[in-house]
């Protein structure tokens, strides 16, 4: 089971990148050494237009500040993993748009025996985003929390064949109003069976089973509405060790959502996931992916919102000391089944992102990041925007 930091692309759109882009607190490679790991972050970064304008863009430098620790320790049969990052922004102009996020990555890898085994964990995520008002068609900042807990086990029934069941929890929030997704709060139960190859390849099938609800109630759509709803979800995941440098991870998903008093917000459809990672040479690697997510619209009209991505995120390490990386992204979201006349009806949003960075390791705990990244964001309801964010950090590892 693993766990995917605050980097993974979810069904959000919004100012995600600032997110990818930006250094993390501090970066650990996998390969590691077992033990505590600490680590803090100092930078400088400036946007020139960091109020995500479709008119009359405004530049501003923010200074970034983090710290973070890394912990991964093994004892007997259980394995104790945590991945956690404070980071603070402070800007010059604009200090209605400091923030501060606490993400996290929290594990217990248990096993009662070799045989009977599994995962207890918690994930947040946290980062800027934009939405759309509806009444003036403007951009608004805000930032978004997503949260997810899991509570999972399996058992070796024979081989590599293994039956699992659990439980989890997603829930998201945002300080903003007017969310394309309704935020929902959704609990699952599952049950699956896999298999597991000695190679590392392995392949799950999970039937899934979610009541929930919506959290955002400042679309008038939704105030008094009963949006309790039923989720139903078959899934399957697969892991492919290609070669010895090339791993393969894919996901194909047909989710159902039946509302109990509403039944204009219904929806269905397939979801998935590829993602390839490419060890190249010694020196170089790359990394890729698309994705199709379905979500609701948050709208009491009703309808669906399709969300499909990709990206390509080449790294050449030129020197021991130097690496050059490039990352391009792009998303369309588009509003399906909305009524005629209502807010979204027709939609279709594209952002695309395009970064190039350089991290050097001036010293053996210090490592100093330069980046410059172009977002663009087309939208069929306004003008859009344009930025381009120019950054420096420095990080120190221990």
């Amino acid at each position: 089971m693993t766990l995917e930091k605050k980097l993974r692309i979810r069904t959000t759109l919004t100012l995600a990148t600032l997110i990818m882009a930006a250094p993390a607190a501090f970066a650990q490679d996998a390969s590691a050494d077992e033990g505590l790991h600490f680590g803090a972050r100092l930078g400088l970064e400036h946007d020139s237009n960091v109020l995500r304008s479709t008119s009359g863009a405004v530049s501003d430098t923010a200074w970034t500040a983090g710290v973070g620790l890394k912990y991964n320790k093994r004892f007997s049969l259980q394995r104790v993993r945590a991945d956690v990052e404070w980071d603070t922004w402070r800007y010059n102009d604009h200090s209605e748009l400091n923030f501060r996020t606490l993400n996290y990555a929290l594990a217990w890898d248990w096993s009662v025996t070799p045989r009977l085994h599994g995962t207890v964990s918690a994930d947040r995520r946290q980062y800027r985003e934009v939405t759309t008002d509806p009444v003036t068609v403007t951009n608004l900042i805000g930032r978004r929390t997503e949260r997810t807990e899991l509570a999972e086990g399996a058992f070796d029934v024979a081989g590599p064949w293994q039956v699992l069941a659990g439980v989890s929890h997603y829930r998201a929030e945002s300080t903003q109003g007017f969310s394309w997704d309704g935020l929902p709060d959704i609990t699952y139960w599952q049950v699956g069976a896999g298999y597991q190859a000695s190679s590392g390849s392995s392949v799950v099938l999970r039937y899934k089973r979610g009541d929930g609800d919506y959290k955002d109630r400042t679309f008038a759509s939704f105030a008094g509405l009963n949006s309790d709803f039923r989720d139903t979800e078959e899934e399957l995941t697969a892991r492919w060790s290609l070669t010895g440098k090339t791993t393969v991870d894919g996901r194909l998903a047909h989710v159902s959502r039946k509302h109990s008093a509403a039944p204009q917000l219904d929806f269905s459809g397939m979801a998935g996931a590829l993602n390839v990672a490419w060890e190249i040479t010694g020196k170089t690697r790359l990394t890729g992916g698309l994705a199709r997510d379905i979500s609701a619209t948050g709208v009491a009209a009703g309808g669906h919102v399709t969300n499909d991505r990709f990206f390509i995120a080449p790294v050449w390490n030129a020197t021991a000391k130097t690496a050059f990386n490039l990352r391009y992204d792009h998303t369309r979201r588009a509003w399906h089944d909305v009524p005629a006349g209502t807010f979204s009806a027709g939609r279709a949003d594209t952002i695309e992102s395009l970064q190039a960075g350089v991290d050097w390791q001036a010293l053996r705990t210090i490592t100093i990041s330069g980046y410059a990244r172009h977002e663009k964001l087309s939208s069929s309801i306004n003008t859009g925007y344009r930025a381009t964010v120019y950054g420096v950090t420095a990080r120190a590892n221990f």
